[in-house]
């Protein structure tokens, strides 16, 4: 905790902000229970504009963390490398610690609407760590509760400092708290990759959330 703010008062605050970030918004359920999509909705995406609830779920993050002293909100933006989507506006924001990352959250197209998308960097300059949807055809739904608890995961382990990304060219290892993606990468080269990083991009870093001092000044 930091100052007797444990992470539970800190998703609290996530809640109480989304439900003003969130207003007007309205979440929706999987429409593929038996995960058997229609061939044509490979090629579609329905009402884009309510994947916006994602982008006011990041927001909340943004608004809780502030709040509560953890956090500040940065000025321009920049990136390690193009994020690949059409921004329409981005904010950093910077935990007051300093070995913690940096977090942007960032609108982006999609389909046909400019903000419905959500492009989740982290560090400084910021990398692209995710995108929200990660696809946005209809097939792919599977309702707004997963998109919304997959963005709670990267926001939490950021903020936990348990959030991992290493790169190397076009092989990404990516650590969310306690699950782990490796892509075109074995399980056993990953854990070796995570063990000695020499070579691949690190983004990483401390818990925005430190651990208190006792009454007698120690941690």
């Amino acid at each position: 905790m930091r100052d007797g703010i444990a992470i539970g008062s800190v998703m609290e605050a996530v809640e109480r902000a989304f439900a003003r970030s969130a207003a007007g918004l309205a979440p929706w359920p999987d429409p593929h229970p038996d995960r058997n999509p229609a061939e044509d909705e490979y090629s579609r995406v329905t009402d884009a504009g309510r994947y916006r609830i994602i982008g006011a779920r990041a927001d909340a993050w943004a608004d809780a963390l502030v709040e509560l002293g953890l956090a500040s909100i940065g000025g321009t933006v920049e990136w390690i490398r193009s994020p690949r989507t059409d921004l329409s506006r981005a904010r950093t924001i910077v935990p007051k610690v300093e070995s913690a990352l940096r977090v942007v959250i960032a609108r982006s197209r999609l389909g046909e609407v400019d903000d419905a998308g959500l492009t989740l960097g982290a560090g400084w300059p910021a990398d692209v760590i995710a995108w929200f949807p990660h696809c946005g055809c209809d097939a792919c739904d599977s309702g707004s509760q997963d998109e919304l608890d997959l963005l709670d995961q990267h926001l939490l382990a950021i903020v936990t400092g348990t959030f991992r990304q290493l790169r190397q060219g076009d092989r990404v290892i990516t650590v969310v708290g306690d699950s782990r993606s490796t892509g075109n990468i074995d399980w056993r080269r990953a854990g070796r990759v995570l063990a000695d990083p020499r070579g691949w991009e690190d983004i990483s870093g401390t818990s925005w959330l430190p651990v208190a001092a006792t009454s007698d000044g120690k941690p």
